[in-house]
């Protein structure tokens, strides 16, 4: 009897599925009535060695090893260790990066509250004020034009491109950083024009455009010819003529959407302009440009 407890007790014990335990499909199955002592015992049969070869294309990725192995190693001192210290190197990392943004912010020079939140009234001279009746805007139109800004609780003058230039492209292609366009004034006209403005406790800005001239400027003129230091005012690159057109070093385009390459027949080069072809790209790698720019 002890053995037909035994045996019965082992077959009926539930736990996990082990891929290297297989059930012998010959077990006996157990009589639902026992009958009486007179009856032969009857016994289960387990396959305690599983068969020789187990069949390993069935076996699920990961299933020999249970949730108690798994934690039984992974609290050895080799795989915890290293895991702590990652772990602790990375919060580390992370407060270092948010101290090093919050002390480059609290560093960092505060924007004038002049520029930030103070109102600005931005001119473009030519179609403002025309003191003199010729039909254009001026430097002293502006200047009759303070009292009437001021009452408007402006704290800024922005003065557009007043440049001896052209008049493409709002007059952004210089031909003479130094030299304001007679059309505009004199620069007697203009230093008057900024002491009545401060005289005003106002500020002044005027646009700058340091990325291109004209191609009517003399820079652009002496570099065409390959004149002395002017010669790589400018980004200029062979490039291909074939049947009269040009074939671009690249295909970079313009803001306008057509090639930034322009053939230039005096210096048989094509030059750079990011903005339209009467407009070429100073070259910033050249000393030279970046000491005349300041």
């Amino acid at each position: 009897d002890k053995g037909k407890r035994d045996s019965i007790g082992m077959s009926m014990k539930g736990g996990r599925t082990n891929n290297g335990f297989v059930q012998n499909e010959d077990i006996l199955e157990i009589d639902p009535d026992p009958g009486s002592p007179e009856d032969s015992p009857q016994h289960n049969a387990v396959d305690i060695f599983g068969p020789a070869e187990p069949d390993l294309k069935n076996v699920r990725p990961y299933a020999g090893m249970p949730k108690e192995v798994l934690f039984r190693f992974s609290g050895q001192a080799r795989y915890r260790v290293p895991r702590e210290i990652l772990f602790w190197l990375t919060v580390a990392s992370v407060l270092v990066l948010i101290g090093a943004t919050i002390g480059i912010i609290a560093i960092s020079p505060k924007c004038l509250d002049w520029w930030q939140a103070g109102p600005m009234y931005r001119i473009y001279p030519r179609s403002f004020k025309d003191s003199d009746k010729d039909g254009n805007g001026d430097l002293k139109g502006i200047q009759e034009k303070l009292d009437y800004i001021t009452t408007l609780n402006i704290k800024t003058v922005w003065i557009t491109s007043f440049y001896k230039s052209s008049l493409k492209d709002f007059r952004h292609g210089v031909e003479d950083f130094r030299e304001i366009d007679p059309i505009f004034g004199t620069m007697k006209n203009f230093e008057n024009l900024v002491a009545a403005i401060h005289d005003k406790g106002l500020k002044l800005i005027i646009d700058f455009i340091p990325n291109h001239t004209s191609d009517k400027h003399a820079w652009f003129q002496w570099s065409r010819n390959r004149t002395g230091k002017y010669t790589d005012y400018y980004i200029w690159h062979d490039c291909t003529r074939a049947n009269g057109k040009t074939i671009p070093p690249n295909n970079w385009l313009s803001v306008y959407g057509n090639s930034s390459w322009h053939f230039d027949e005096v210096r048989n080069q094509c030059y750079f302009h990011q903005f339209m072809k009467e407009q070429p790209d100073l070259n910033f790698r050249n000393p030279d440009v970046q000491e005349e720019i300041k």
